[in-house]
């Protein structure tokens, strides 16, 4: 076991730098970005760190350095703020994206491996340092041997999202569709087809509300918007995934929370648990808003959750694939 002596304003530092910064997220201790562990004391923690959060610690182990001092400080304050307050970090949905990116476990597994040493190859007070800048680089981490995981799995929940994105582009790039009509046939889709998750809804109001920018500078490159969607889905995953934890949280002994350093997955984070309607008539006007809030809830109604084996996910994919390359088309 680490001993080691941190002033306290230090470690205050370091706790307001990730405050500040609004990392850190769970619908109730960190609702906002800003955690609050009052109340919640007698819990396990962990945190599920995504994509971009894990590509800077890998990095960062294999160069030895992050010419971002930004990432450099994230990155070593989480593992410090982590380890110090005896939390866990999960990259296991990180490593799968990486996985299914490749179509290979190769890869992933090596970052798997660099991930796991790194926690008893390096001190605390390599963190502490890197966190506050008093150093700038740290020894690079390399492997004596290399235990094969299996991350590349083709996940039902990956698909559907990235079903809803080809969906979500096709109506995004329709321009003879009123905002009223793109959300009645995308919510009239889901429900119909595959299973609801809120936070693609309040997504699509923010693509639709041109609060996010998941499309700019597509053009008609259609490898590229496929590449996008993907991209989206897996942000989306991320997210769904997370909620299926938090769902059973009370009878669960451990609580997770959810790390990113990406800015429109924590505006879609902090809206889908504002849990308000409001944001439609904040996005769209009053009436506009009030027709889109109507059309959902006529929607909506109480129905069997549909059965994973029995959804045709590859088949629907391909269909709306081809339905997004004739709007790219069409638009050219």
């Amino acid at each position: 076991m680490e001993f080691l002596e941190i002033k306290q304003s230090e470690l205050k530092k370091i706790t307001m730098f990730l405050i500040e910064n609004k990392v850190i997220f769970h619908p109730l201790i960190s609702p906002k970005g800003q955690p609050d562990f009052t109340n919640h004391r007698s819990k396990n923690f962990a945190t599920i760190i995504d994509r971009n959060i894990l590509t800077q610690l890998i990095r960062l182990l294999t160069t030895g350095q992050l010419k971002d001092d930004y990432s450099r400080r994230m990155v070593s304050s989480l593992m410090l703020w982590a380890q110090i307050n005896n939390i866990s970090i999960n990259s296991g949905l990180a490593l799968s994206e990486y996985a299914y990116s490749k179509r290979r476990n190769d890869e992933a597994s090596t970052e798997n491996n660099l991930f796991l040493k790194a926690f008893n190859y390096y001190g605390i007070q390599v963190w502490l340092d890197l966190a506050l800048d008093r150093r700038k680089t740290i020894p690079i981490l390399k492997l004596n041997k290399q235990i094969e995981y299996s991350f590349f799995n083709e996940y039902d929940h990956f698909k559907m999202h990235y079903l809803e994105m080809l969906i979500i582009a096709r109506l995004y790039f329709n321009n003879e569709m009123t905002i009223e009509d793109k959300f009645k046939h995308f919510h009239k889709w889901v429900y119909e087809n595959i299973l609801i998750c809120k936070y693609t809804t309040f997504y699509f109001a923010l693509l639709l509300g041109r609060k996010v920018n998941t499309f700019r500078k597509i053009g008609d490159d259609f490898n590229a918007l496929i590449a996008k969607c993907k991209n989206q889905a897996w942000d989306l995953s991320y997210l769904f995934l997370w909620s299926t934890l938090y769902y059973y949280e009370d009878e669960a002994d451990t609580v997770y929370l959810f790390a990113t350093m990406d800015g429109e997955l924590k505006d879609i984070f902090v809206l889908t648990h504002k849990e308000s309607n409001e944001v439609y008539n904040e996005l769209f006007g009053n009436s506009v808003g009030n027709k889109i809030v109507e059309l959902i809830s006529e929607i909506y109604k109480a129905r069997e959750k549909p059965e994973f084996e029995n959804l045709p996910l590859d088949d629907l994919i391909e269909i709306e694939s081809e339905k997004l390359r004739e709007v790219i088309v069409d638009n050219q």
